[in-house]
């Protein structure tokens, strides 16, 4: 039987993944319209689509996986506690983990 915190837990871990997956997405439109602001002090005509711009879009689609990930997480424990049965997620957290290893480091060797 579970008792309210346990669902209580379950939501502020959800929280923590939209916090975390809106500060991916905010930091992604902050470096995309930097590019965009650069183009603009130095008076060139059009926005040209720069490495700051792909990184920046890249931010935003890992925002947007980790909040998609966060609510299959949040659904899936929530299953659990009303089943009354725990079952852990190492296969899907080691995916989630390890696609986020390789788009960043994919990223890191495209800055060098």
């Amino acid at each position: 039987m579970t008792s309210a915190s346990d669902h209580l837990a379950n939501e502020r871990t959800f929280l923590a993944w939209i916090r975390t997956g809106i500060a991916l997405i905010g930091f992604g439109f902050v470096i995309a319209k930097f590019a965009i602001f650069l183009n603009l002090i130095k008076g060139t005509k059009g926005v040209s689509i720069s490495s700051s711009v792909i990184y920046g879009e890249v931010l935003i689609f890992m925002g947007a996986i980790t909040i998609a990930y966060g609510l299959y997480s949040y659904v899936e424990v929530e299953k659990d506690l009303q089943e009354g049965t725990y079952r852990s997620r190492k296969l899907e957290n080691g995916i989630f983990a390890g696609s986020i290893i390789i788009i960043a480091l994919v990223m890191s060797f495209l800055l060098l």
